[in-house]
């Protein structure tokens, strides 16, 4: 069983190794957080979710090593509430507090849905925003992850929408050190 602990931004320590998930409303962010330390995270209807930016510490045991890893769930853009420059604020506001204490982000996992059929407009516009977020240096901190392959119709419709993204949409993230995962 894995010890998990939701914090505040002033109870981060600077052991902690903080990852903070971003991405369109419903790609799964807290369904992520609520796998990987066991606790819910309340996703159970269709209204977004996380109107907050949201700390969890996970104490995970790698090699004989307690490491505590703190997992950020932050509002989807597109979301029900609140604008994309709303959160956006959120978030900015947020580091810049982790940074009075100088937390840094060790790492950043944008997720994508690769059951969406289409690239629209808005996580067009998310991942412009995430580029100017990230920005050229911190790309390799940076992980693309796309989430629902359950519900593609196909595994080889969802390798050919990955390899799209990849090529196109994620193309200049990746080309400055961004990797792609599933």
């Amino acid at each position: 069983m894995k010890e998990t602990q939701n914090i505040k931004t002033e109870e981060l320590k600077v052991t902690d190794k903080v990852i903070a998930l971003m991405g369109p409303t419903g790609s799964g962010k807290s369904t992520f957080i609520s796998t990987i330390s066991g606790a819910d995270q309340g996703v159970h209807d269709l209204m977004s979710c996380t109107n907050e930016i949201k700390a969890m510490r996970v104490r995970v045991t790698r090699e004989d090593e307690d490491i505590d890893v703190v997992l950020v769930d932050t509002p989807g853009f597109d979301d029900t509430y609140k604008s994309d420059y709303e959160i956006l604020q959120m978030i900015s506001e947020w580091i810049k507090q982790a940074g009075y204490k100088n937390i840094l982000l060790d790492g950043l996992l944008y997720l994508h849905r690769i059951s969406d059929n289409r690239m629209a407009g808005t996580p067009l516009r998310n991942l412009e925003v995430f580029e100017k977020i990230c920005g050229p240096q911190a790309c390799t901190r940076v992980a693309m992850v796309t989430t629902m392959w359950d519900d593609v119709e196909s595994e080889e419709m969802g390798d050919m929408r990955e390899r799209e993204l990849v090529t196109s949409f994620w193309k200049p993230m990746i080309d400055r050190g961004s990797k792609v995962v599933r």
